[in-house]
């Protein structure tokens, strides 16, 4: 895979940019593969230390994570953490980014203290970067709510849903990640027994799906499946 006229930097580009193809395919193994020479390399130049490794280490914990290694993620994201803790200030965003990474992965292994710790200080970093209304505050809210419904916190789950609606409509407008938020807001609406308001924030979720041409996504037939739940539920015992 290595072409022998390429410098090691142009090398790592090629399977970098290979691996992330591959990943978005679904051909997890090969993608894998080519991650791992692409850390490689990248420890070879730059020193195992270097915030370009951290990058590695996160796309490869993704990858670990989607094949069902939820304690090597784990372990990859943490590193790659400490590594950026001692490279970037304290306030940089791209701590925060790991801080997510990391999160989504312990929240995929079920460890939703971890999860719930480090999404607390991405969203203290990105408030204090780029204010409230911002697009990693609405995502960090957004796995918050997730942790709660996993909890069965069901109302404070509605409430960081609702939050990270607010935040998308008004940054984003309609956008996949706005409706997608929506979507996640029916489903914690549902789980609280709130059945009515959770097919009016499903229906709205649909409508945006509609407006944005992503109507038959995946995200878009999970919606569906929810909102005649919810009708059903919603209907008065005959």
């Amino acid at each position: 895979m290595l072409h022998p006229d390429l410098p090691a930097g142009g090398n790592i580009l090629v399977l970098d940019g290979l691996g992330r193809c591959l990943h978005a395919q679904g051909r997890l193994e090969e993608a894998e593969g080519l991650f791992r020479e692409s850390m490689r390399l990248l420890e070879e130049l730059f020193g195992p230390d270097h915030p370009h490794v951290a990058g590695a280490l996160q796309n490869l914990a993704r990858l670990r994570s989607e094949r069902g290694d939820r304690a090597e993620a784990v372990e990859l994201g943490a590193r790659a953490l400490h590594i950026l803790k001692e490279q970037l200030p304290p306030d940089d965003v791209r701590l925060a980014d790991a801080l997510l990474n990391l999160s989504s992965n312990q929240y995929a292994a079920k460890d939703y203290d971890a999860a719930e710790a480090n999404l607390n200080k991405a969203l203290r970093i990105w408030e204090a970067q780029e204010g409230r209304r911002s697009f990693g505050v609405s995502t960090c809210l957004n796995n918050l709510g997730r942790i709660c419904e996993e909890r069965g916190e069901t109302a404070q789950g509605v409430l960081y849903h609702r939050e990270a609606v607010a935040i998308r409509k008004e940054i984003l407008g309609d956008h996949a990640e706005t409706a997608f938020s929506l979507g996640n807001y029916g489903a914690a609406l549902a789980g609280d027994g709130q059945w009515t308001e959770a097919a009016r924030a499903l229906e709205e979720a649909l409508a945006c799906y509609e407006r944005i041409g992503q109507a038959d996504t995946p995200d878009a037939a999970t919606c569906r499946a929810n909102l005649e739940l919810c009708r059903k539920a919603a209907q008065p015992a005959s």
